[in-house]
């Protein structure tokens, strides 16, 4: 009995963290995923948007997806988040802004 302990007492050590490991990996990509539903931004309709969509004038913005929608007050989703649109809602958002979905 002592053998085996001396085993795989050494096996669940190196275990241990390569499985903590795989969960943090399950977790993090988790968020790569495409929001469900679509943003429409004066008219033109986005699919399951994902990442930055740039506002070179004012426009109406609808976030008809499952997450809210950051508006940025630079272009390329950069500088300060600046209005939050909920699911489900509407905003006129400036020219010069750009808006992000994770």
């Amino acid at each position: 009995m002592r053998r085996l302990s001396r085993t795989l007492v050494p096996l669940a050590r190196t275990l241990a963290p390569l499985a903590a490991a795989g969960a943090l990996t399950l977790t993090v990509t988790g968020s790569a995923f495409a929001a469900n539903g679509f943003l429409e931004i004066d008219g033109v309709v986005h699919s399951n948007p994902s990442g930055c969509f740039e506002i070179a004038r004012l426009s109406a913005v609808f976030n008809f997806t499952d997450i809210p929608a950051l508006v940025h007050n630079i272009p390329g989703c950069r500088g300060s988040i600046v209005r939050i649109i909920p699911p489900g809602e509407e905003l006129e958002v400036p020219g010069t802004h750009s808006v992000f979905l994770s």
